[in-house]
């Protein structure tokens, strides 16, 4: 972000980026998690067995470094939210981040969040999940802040979180692969 931060601090956009993100993913919780009050408890029970099931597949051929396109809206925050000011940039690109579905998301493993959330059907339920994805991404800034202004991460950290991009698919097809196993061994299949 380099454009319009005139008089802001690093601060005040980081907490309302921060905050933006959590609250956003636990609204995003708590309506999934009322919407799913909809389906009855066995059709619940069947999504949540075919979903774990396709964890399990989906996650299996992504550790053997399969790589399976992703359902998404592959493209990052508009630009133009970086002219509306320092903290109008920080609000939009937290909401937007803290929702997720509509931003890169990256890793199959994001889909377990809203779905997990629907398929509670708890409202509380669902925005602690939610949120708590929510409040990682959208806290994950404070972390680069401090690395990038203490030199803790060096020069080239922006190049060395890249080229770790093939370890991360490979971790989160892991938890990927274990969830759906934990799910399958929950539900009996």
């Amino acid at each position: 972000m380099e454009r319009n931060q005139a008089g802001r601090s690093w601060i005040a956009k980081a907490l309302l980026f921060s905050v933006s993100a959590s609250f956003a993913g636990m609204l995003s919780g708590a309506a999934l998690g009322a919407a799913g009050i909809l389906l009855p408890f066995e059709v619940r029970v069947a999504v949540a067995s075919l979903l774990a099931l396709a964890a399990v597949f989906i996650g299996s051929l992504e550790m053997l470094g399969i790589r399976v396109r992703l359902p998404q809206l592959d493209r990052e925050t508009p630009q133009r939210w970086l002219n509306k000011g320092a903290l109008t940039w920080a609000l939009l690109n937290g909401v937007s981040l803290g929702v997720g579905t509509t931003s890169r998301i990256g890793f199959w493993l994001w889909y377990i969040i809203p779905l997990g959330a629907f398929l509670f059907a708890d409202p509380a339920l669902g925005a602690a999940i939610y949120g708590a994805y929510s409040l990682v991404r959208g806290g994950a800034v404070w972390m680069l802040i401090l690395g990038a202004t203490t030199g803790l991460l060096g020069e080239d950290w922006e190049d060395r979180f890249v080229l770790r991009m093939p370890t991360a698919q490979t971790i989160a097809a892991c938890q990927l692969f274990l969830i759906g196993l934990a799910g399958t061994i929950a539900i009996g299949l």
